[in-house]
């Protein structure tokens, strides 16, 4: 109970931290969430030009794509507004850096910190609203019937979403505990992997490779496979409990592999922070 308080405690630093910026510097605060907003826009229009140039791409109808890339909106600025400042979810950036040593003399755990310092609800929500909107909008032209369970169902991917990104570059980021230099930026590379192929269908691919991109490298689980179950293409089966699966698994693996790796950061450290902050 008592770490929950502490949690929430965080939570309410940060937002209060966050909207103070916003009230303060009104217009850096406007350009950065337009200039985003924007980009976050642009980054998913090939996809949908694609979709209303042939009536649709992999098997989806134009709406049924434009359902997908909501959802993906959605679900990924959750992530970011959850996890997405001061390298948090880049977690290789302060690990191969030497900023770690700044958060384990912290009176807080690690996982506390970890939890609530990447917390943007102002300025990192543009993603999600525009998500929602999307959605919203693919919802009402494709007469889909919105239940509680199918809510509960949506929330459940969404969150899927946020521990399959998470979990991937944390565990491919614990590198940077062994290699600073050469894995510095390798969260980073993991990220922007996930966000230019996870906006895809993966309709048509061979089914060795369709297996790699929803398990190894599951990409197809930001938005596809769930937009298939949540559109009722899949009303049964494992499927259904895959992105759950796939996502308890990374986040297993890069529990274990942080923990591994913060053993080690304790022997040896980072040579590369000097006391100003840079590194050579």
């Amino acid at each position: 109970m008592d770490n929950l308080k502490g949690l929430f405690s965080l939570y309410g630093l940060y937002g209060k931290m966050d909207l103070r910026w916003a009230i303060q510097d009104p217009g850096t605060f406007a350009m950065v969430v337009a200039s985003e907003t924007i980009g976050n826009i642009a980054s998913i229009l090939g996809v949908m030009l694609l979709a209303l140039r042939f009536g649709g791409v992999g098997g989806l109808t134009t709406d049924e794509i434009l359902f997908m890339l909501g959802f993906f909106q959605m679900a990924d600025g959750l992530t970011f507004m959850l996890f997405g400042s001061l390298n948090v979810m880049h977690i290789s950036r302060r690990v191969g850096r030497g900023q770690l040593d700044h958060m384990l003399i912290q009176p807080r755990p690690l996982w506390m910190q970890l939890m609530a310092e990447g917390f943007m609800p102002v300025s990192g929500s543009y993603g999600l609203l525009t998500g929602i909107i999307l959605t919203c909008i693919a919802c009402a032209r494709l007469q889909l019937t919105v239940s509680i369970p199918w809510l509960f169902l949506l929330l459940i991917y969404i969150l899927c979403h946020a521990a399959l990104s998470v979990g991937q570059m944390y565990l491919y980021g614990a590198a940077a505990f062994y290699r600073p230099v050469a894995c510095e930026e390798i969260s980073s590379v993991i990220c922007d992997l996930n966000t230019q192929l996870g906006k895809f269908p993966l309709a048509g691919l061979p089914p060795w490779m369709t297996m790699i991109l929803t398990t190894l490298l599951p990409v197809g689980l930001a938005a596809y496979i769930p937009s298939l179950i949540l559109l009722h293409k899949f009303q049964k089966g494992p499927i259904l409990a895959l992105p759950l699966a796939v996502a308890a698994a990374f986040l297993i693996a890069a529990s274990y592999a942080f923990r591994k790796g913060l053993h080690y950061y304790a022997k040896v450290s980072c040579n590369r922070y000097k006391d100003m902050g840079f590194r050579n």
